[in-house]
């Protein structure tokens, strides 16, 4: 798209109801069922840890839907969240907790349909830039190593790098990116990277950090492949569908 031809809404922020559609496309798990997806299997579902009847957790799932459409403050989501557990009569969920989980999937949902935008621009937007909240240093605001280390990196916003690392790309994750023209990229300086750089040159620096495991590493494998990911959340889909069923007779 000719930058001549972008609109003002291409860079605002992105309404509430469009991140709220995104997140209501994961499917709502009870803690057992979920437990048993693959890694990339969860990215796509939702749980809340105590919540062990499927219907409770469609209820929860829609109770965040709703909140992420409407704006809603956390300190609101949480009182609706414990007047859930009330109801059903469970012990009060951990706080800290339900705050990290409604920030991720607020922020993924956000990230997800931000996206969107972002492939409506590429031909003019060729380049995405990885950045944290902090200052690319281990620990400042919380930030961890493996995410410090691909603080300021500029990747093709098609390298296969972002199947992996797209933040939120991990539990609490708060980075976010930028989107570069070839005349940004090239006043700043910066070399454009790749996965293999990534995997080549980062792994040592993200292990040597925090001795991170090979599941959590930067050397993670590639993108699972899509169809067997689709039947595996079909098969979670069906078993919590029956689950509610049978909770309402």
């Amino acid at each position: 798209m000719p930058i001549s031809l972008l609109q003002r809404r291409d860079f605002s922020p992105m309404p509430f109801h469009e991140a709220a559609e995104r997140f209501g496309k994961r499917i709502a798990l009870p803690s057992d069922v979920f437990d048993r997806l693959s890694k990339e299997a969860k990215k796509r579902a939702f749980r809340i840890a105590g919540l062990h009847k499927a219907n409770q957790v469609q209820r929860a799932r829609n109770l965040v839907k709703r909140a992420i459409r409407e704006g809603t403050d956390f300190s609101r989501v949480q009182q609706q969240l414990r007047q859930l557990f009330d109801h059903e009569k469970l012990s009060p969920p951990n706080l800290t907790r339900l705050r990290l989980m409604f920030r991720h999937v607020e922020l993924r949902a956000y990230a997800d349909e931000r996206n969107e935008v972002y492939r409506e621009v590429a031909d003019t937007f060729p380049y995405k830039q990885y950045l944290t909240v902090g200052n690319g240093t281990p620990g400042i605001n919380g930030v961890r190593a493996t995410h410090a280390a691909l603080h300021g990196l500029v990747f093709r916003a098609d390298d296969p790098f972002w199947r992996l690392h797209d933040p939120p790309w991990e539990w609490g994750c708060r980075c976010f990116t930028v989107v570069l023209t070839p005349g940004q990229v090239d006043a700043r300086g910066v070399e454009v990277r790749d996965l293999n750089y990534v995997r080549t040159e980062l792994a040592v620096v993200g292990q040597a950090h925090r001795g991170i495991t090979a599941e959590r590493s930067l050397v993670a494998d590639e993108g699972a492949d899509l169809t067997k990911l689709d039947a595996e959340l079909q098969l979670a889909l069906q078993e919590a569908t029956q689950r509610r069923s049978d909770e309402a007779t």
